[in-house]
């Protein structure tokens, strides 16, 4: 059943043994971050408890929960609309999620032997399914989905699920992007080659090298997204690709600036021969008196 004008969505199993508003949460989250229901699209309150066969009640404790993460916002008297993706929202998030996990990290010195050798166990059972997963259809799904068990365990080390909870309630921003980058940009060996570096040097208590890593790591989609958002202009904000533009023409101009000193160094650098070459030369009247 349509539950707005360009978008269908599947049947939704509800189980009867769970509350209803977080299953209706993470189902719709789990469409808006995987790209299926795109930014401006109007998902109205009374079609989606029509489509969940539920009152509106749980569906309005889901979209409001999806509007404190930033990935809706409820207009009066008409619905909730996607929002778009915001760089200056990217950035925030990437600069709180690093702060969290590298903490979380640190707190392995506190972890009696036995605890901290069964985490270790964890994080390295994801990094196996990693590089075992099989490529098919649901390849970006799944592969995500371990993604996020990685940095799960690795917030596991600190013995508080708020940790990560926390970061799930503000990455819908980056999730969004990783689906667009996905493979193209970010291939799936890269992300499974750095989790296994922080992984080594988690196990090796080699701790500055791994929240080094870590932070570049987490960093990369600030760098990658600049490969995308002109194709996906649409799913970002106005002030997004104002920035991209203002960047783009701020590289011109380092550019720019970088080939104007390279002709003066090749300026220089010919006259200074040219010098040296007259120094070189015998004079008129050298040649006259031999």
């Amino acid at each position: 059943m349509s539950v707005a004008s360009n978008i269908n969505l599947p049947k939704l199993r509800l189980s009867p043994k769970k509350v209803i508003s977080p299953q209706i949460y993470d189902f719709l989250r789990k469409h808006i971050t995987e790209t299926n229901i795109k930014p401006g699209t109007l998902l109205s309150e009374n079609s989606l408890s029509e489509h969940f066969h539920v009152s509106r009640q749980p569906v309005r404790e889901a979209l409001m929960r999806l509007s404190y993460e930033g990935l809706l916002s409820v207009l009066p008297q008409r619905g909730s609309v996607v929002e778009r993706i915001s760089v200056g929202d990217l950035v925030q998030t990437v600069f709180v999620r690093t702060a969290i996990e590298k903490e979380c990290a640190l707190n392995i010195t506190k972890l009696d032997a036995k605890t901290k050798r069964n985490c270790l166990a964890a994080i390295e059972k994801v990094i196996d399914q990693q590089r075992r997963i099989k490529h098919d259809e649901d390849l970006r799904s799944n592969y995500f989905r371990l993604d996020d068990l990685f940095h799960e365990k690795i917030c596991a080390l600190s013995g508080a699920p708020m940790a990560w909870n926390t970061i799930q309630s503000i990455k819908g921003q980056m999730d969004r992007i990783r689906f667009l980058t996905f493979d193209s940009v970010s291939p799936t060996e890269v992300i499974t080659h750095e989790h296994e570096q922080i992984f080594e040097y988690l196990k090796a208590g080699d701790l500055d090298h791994c929240l080094e890593f870590l932070s570049y790591h987490l960093s990369q989609i600030i760098i990658t997204h600049k490969s995308i958002i002109k194709k996906y202009s649409d799913w970002f904000t106005p002030e997004s690709l104002s920035q991209i533009t203002v960047d783009d023409d701020k590289e011109k101009r380092a550019k720019s600036v970088k080939i104007d000193k390279s002709e003066i160094d090749e300026t220089a650098s010919a006259v200074n021969q040219d010098e040296k070459n007259e120094k070189n030369e015998p004079s008129t009247t050298e040649l006259a008196d031999e």
